[in-house]
């Protein structure tokens, strides 16, 4: 009992002598009868012969006297301004001084530091204290740390509102603010440390003790700060070192490698044994993905520390090219180069020359356009720069194929001379689809896209495993061999349009780029040179547009720019070719605070916050005031109810019970049941994850009222699910996202989804991974890995790639991507027969996290923010969530619609 008194405490204990006025209550009511009862009661003779005899008042009823007593000591307690778990009271009679820490250390326990903010401006409130506010850190506009004297009630609003900041604690402007500070009285102050140790920590500790009394509130014991120190790569291998400020406890970080726009492009646990701060993550990534890698961040973490922006994805794209002889440069706009110039600009930085100056600078690949022979020093330094992890590209014609051209991954037939070397057709040969072995494949070959001369290959055993594109009678079209860490690639047509119109089309485009991509990258030195920012990280980790306050960095300086509000974390230079300022290049060594006198109280962030009880009592007394005046309204008959009923249901309001127990046990079943047949409506799974469930729940309410703006379709409220016990049948579209904790499904909850899946419902399956859950490899996240298991106990036919002539892109809206809050990917449904289902495949898999893109609060605000293609990317969600509802309600009906110039045929007939 005194363990639970000493959590409990009043902010007004005189109020409670109004307790002592219960008695009198109790007799002023026990005393004063109800008003009398009138009954119309014409034939009143018969009651005129009646014996008379003496009457007790009738007195109120006992029932109605306890209510009333309790709604008055309801009162008293609400007024009372009772507390649950309150703080200590505080040791001196002056302000409450706050000194904050939000830089980007605390911004990996924020929301915590923010309750602990919220329950010391509650404390200074109940005991009328004014509070001092005095943020660490600089603003972003380069304004040094400044104390702010307010109310306990403004500061609560305040604080509630402060994000943290990406840079590093000034402490010694908070050292200044703090020593210019105008406080009458001795302060309780509170510092809310980061908990690492950084200069000038130990003066602030002093200085805060001499204006009053201090106490340290630090992460619990075993929670740390963690920090990408530096990512770097070295051909084809990526290495991340990760470190830590706590090595007391064994602590696991999961470290994700993300592109541009999002997608995830490998993940991996790490695991800090006790005593460890750093580790080291090493992985060989395809050279694809290598040179999409533009974040790498640690997962739940979000801070700008505990992630590290990469130099345009770890590569420089920049190609040299050289061609141009004198003949081509009376038609420039008809010469190879011109052609190449326009393919190769989208995306790369391009350098013209010969190939002896070209090799003095760094590329990522170098392009020969129609180039025979080359000279012996320049060949040496050639094959040299390939084996080093260089690109060479050589495009056929006239020069390549009358000389004895070296450097090539295939020999060059040197057939008859009247076709120079080459092979010519009457009638030009097309493309045929692209072997699995090329990396080409996936592109959509165009039936326009035609050759009309080429030079050929002299057969050999390993010419397939070489050719990477060939025409349709098989011939080789672009051949490529591997030399050390690089490639050498041959298009055996030429790059203008005198052998083909190739260079006309966009595949030229695709394919050019596909193969830039293969080189590992450059690495180029520092100029002087002013660099703008291009985008910038916030306090949380997140990508935003910089501020009119931040400035250009200079690139030969950049290494040495400490981050702060002038120059934030991010990226500065152009979108295509931009340097990366890291919070973990600039940070000092990372090391719990430490250095502080022993004297000094200590405490932890969070805990168990004060909880005033105040409004909720004082709430439950006007709801039994409520009641107390239906019933007595109900005793002095100006309420016509049936007695029992009304005490019945007094009853139930006052203590909660239901009056029939086997109504409520069976009649909200059977109420749901026949809600749930009657109405439309979308339902997702419970995951056991609260973040998961609560953005799955905020989507499809954002689907929801998509649907009723749109649509004829008027669904109802969506439902959740819990896929062990709950019925499926009366749902037509439910969204199911994979959670690395999905547990495995029991046996009866597995024949209930098959029977859902057989009968016509729609699951889409989202592991919000990066938009390829069916993607191989090494790169397959857990929501991937948990799908596949899932997907292994149920009979389901092949999947098939939803393609241009699949209903699901024109059910409603006409569309060929399908984005959520990751853009990019495709999306797998079952392969059926169109007579079963109606055509509608009850499976629909994909992984770009569609509930986050269609999330919206009450308001219709949208939730979460997304990673690529802004507003148009969540509109292009909206209308693939459309489109999946009504595919799901409609079946194939448009696809039908190919059928109805026959069907009016026969019934013409």
């Amino acid at each position: 009992m005194s363990a639970l008194l000493a959590g409990f405490t009043f902010g007004q204990p005189l109020i409670l002598l109004g307790l002592l006025s219960l008695p009198v209550i109790w007799w002023l009511l026990k005393a004063t009868p109800p008003a009398p009862e009138r009954i119309v009661f014409p034939p009143a003779r018969l009651i005129f012969e009646m014996v008379r005899r003496e009457e007790t008042p009738h007195r109120t009823p006992w029932w109605l006297l306890l209510l009333r007593l309790l709604i008055a000591a309801l009162l008293v307690f609400g007024l009372a301004r009772p507390v649950l778990n309150p703080g200590g009271a505080f040791s001196t009679s002056g302000p409450v001084l706050l000194i904050v820490d939000d830089g980007w250390a605390a911004a990996q326990s924020w929301q915590d530091r923010v309750a602990t903010l919220v329950d010391l401006t509650n404390r200074a409130d109940r005991e009328e204290r004014a509070v001092a506010l005095l943020r660490t850190t600089p603003d972003p506009d380069g304004v040094a740390p400044k104390l702010e004297v307010m109310s306990a009630i403004q500061a609560r609003n305040v604080v509630r509102a402060i994000v943290p900041r990406p840079w590093a604690p000034d402490y010694a402007a908070t050292v200044s603010a703090l020593e210019n500070a105008d406080l009458d009285r001795a302060s309780n102050i509170f510092w809310l440390t980061s908990g690492i140790e950084l200069d000038g920590a130990a003066d602030l500790a002093r200085t805060a003790r001499r204006l009053g009394s201090l106490t340290v509130i630090d992460r619990a014991a075993g929670q740390s700060v963690m920090l990408v120190r530096s990512v770097d790569g070295e051909g084809a291998t990526v290495r991340a070192i990760i470190e830590r400020d706590a090595p007391s406890l064994p602590e696991t970080a999961t470290v994700t490698f993300s592109a541009d726009d999002g997608r995830i492009l490998m993940r991996r646990d790490l695991e800090f044994a006790s005593g460890e701060t750093r580790l080291e993550l090493s992985e060989t990534l395809p050279v694809e993905a290598l040179n999409q890698v533009a974040r790498v961040s640690i997962e739940g973490r979000d801070s700008p520390g505990a992630m590290a922006l990469v130099d345009s994805g770890l590569r420089r794209d920049r190609v040299g090219l050289t061609g141009t002889l004198e003949p081509e440069r009376a038609q420039p706009l008809l010469s190879d180069v011109y052609y190449l110039k326009r393919a190769l600009g989208p995306f790369a930085e391009i350098v013209e020359g010969e190939v002896a100056q070209l090799l003095d600078r760094p590329l990522s690949m170098l392009v020969l356009a129609d180039v025979g022979q080359i000279v012996e020093g320049d060949r040496l330094r050639l094959a040299d720069w390939i084996e080093r992890g260089g690109v060479l590209l050589r495009f056929a014609g006239p020069r390549l194929a009358e000389g004895e051209a070296d450097l090539l991954p295939v020999t060059i037939r040197q057939g008859d001379r009247t076709l120079q070397g080459a092979m010519s057709w009457s009638q030009p040969a097309r493309l045929a689809p692209f072997p699995e072995n090329s990396p080409f494949r996936g592109l959509t070959v165009s039936r326009d896209i035609s050759v009309s001369r080429q030079v050929l290959a002299e057969p050999t055993l390993d010419l397939p495993e070489k050719t990477w594109a060939r025409l349709e009678d098989g011939t080789p079209l672009v051949t490529a061999e591997a030399r050390g860490e690089g490639w050498l690639v041959l298009v055996h047509t030429s790059a203008n349009t005198a052998w083909s119109n190739l260079a006309l089309s966009g595949l030229f485009v695709e394919m050019l780029r596909r193969i830039s991509a293969l080189s590992i990258g450059i690495e180029e030195e520092a100029r002087d040179r002013n660099l703008a920012p291009v985008r910038v990280l916030d306090g949380f980790g997140r990508s935003t547009e910089p501020g009119p306050s931040v400035r250009p960095v200079n690139e030969a300086e950049i290494a040495n720019t400490p981050v702060g509000p002038r120059h934030p974390p991010g990226l500065y230079g152009e979108p295509a070719i931009a340097r990366a300022m890291n919070i973990g290049a600039r940070a000092p060594e990372l090391a719990p605070l430490t250095g502080l006198p022993d004297s000094i109280r200590r405490n932890v962030i969070g805990g168990q916050p004060e909880t005033n009880l105040g409004p909720a009592l004082l709430t439950a007394a006007v709801a039994l005031l409520i009641i107390d005046l239906l019933l007595a309204l109900m005793l002095r008959g100006l309420l016509r109810l049936p007695r029992g009923g009304l005490a019945a249901g007094a009853l139930v309001l006052l203590m909660g019970v239901p009056g029939d127990p086997a109504a409520a046990q069976e009649e909200p079943v059977n109420k749901s049941v026949v809600a749930a047949a009657l109405d439309t409506r979308l339902a997702y799974v419970l995951t056991g994850n609260d973040a998961v469930d609560s953005m799955s729940a905020a989507g499809m309410f954002g689907l929801t009222e998509i649907m009723l703006a749109r649509t004829s379709v008027e669904p109802e409220s969506p439902k959740a699910l819990d896929i062990e016990s709950d019925e499926l049948i009366f749902y037509p579209v439910i969204y199911w996202p994979m959670t690395r904790e999905q547990p495995a499904l029991s046996d009866p909850a597995i024949r209930r989804l098959a029977a859902y899946l057989r009968t016509g419902g729609v699951v889409l399956f989202d592991t919000r991974d990066d938009g390829s859950p069916l993607g191989s490899g090494r790169s397959a996240g857990p929501g991937t890995m948990r799908l596949r298991q899932l997907l292994s106990r149920i009979d389901i036919g092949p999947l098939d790639p939803v393609g241009d002539g699949h209903v699901l892109t024109r059910s409603f809206y006409l569309m060929d991507v399908f984005p959520g809050r990751f853009r990019g990917g495709r999306i797998w449904a079952e392969r059926l027969d169109s007579s079963a289902n109606d055509g509608v495949s009850p499976l629909i898999i994909g992984g770009a996290d569609w509930a986050a893109a269609w999330a919206m609060d009450r308001s219709g605000r949208p939730i979460a923010a997304l990673r690529g293609g802004g507003e148009r990317q969540r509109e292009m969600a909206y209308r693939f969530g459309v489109n999946l509802v009504m595919y799901a309600l409609t079946g194939n009906y448009k696809a039908d619609q190919v059928h109805v110039p026959a069907i009016l045929e026969r019934l013409g007939q």
